[in-house]
């Protein structure tokens, strides 16, 4: 079994307490100011792993995305979990606004490939 280097594991801690902080935050509250802090943040987190001296393991080759329009919402590791969550949230919105087809049908999924690969810069470090 492998053991996850401390800098790495509080890297995944405040990961897991932003994800936590979005998904707790009701729909009517997310607006751009939320979505600008929360991916800046994602982003010194995801930039700080890419610095780690640890290879980037695989965790998954695919994941599922959940779209509101044009904004991603979710990212889930398998099409039932995504499918679910959209379930959710069309349930939600026929709750909050009434039968309005193209709003729920303004929430898509889509896929994306996964290559871990580190890159070239971080590669030639000595």
């Amino acid at each position: 079994m492998t053991t996850i280097e401390p800098d790495l594991e509080e890297l995944r801690t405040r990961a897991a307490r932003i994800l936590q902080a979005m998904d707790a935050t009701p729909i009517p509250a997310m607006d751009a100011t939320f979505h600008a802090h929360y991916t800046e943040e994602l982003r010194m987190v995801v930039e700080e792993l890419l610095a780690a001296d640890p290879p980037c393991h695989r965790v998954a080759d695919r994941v599922w995305l959940l779209w509101n329009c044009d904004d991603i919402i979710g990212t889930y590791r398998s099409e039932l979990d995504a499918q679910e969550a959209r379930a959710d949230l069309q349930h939600q919105l026929l709750c909050d606004y009434g039968l309005h087809i193209e709003l729920l049908e303004s929430i898509t999924i889509t896929t994306a490939d996964i290559r871990c690969v580190r890159p070239a810069a971080l590669q030639a470090r000595p």
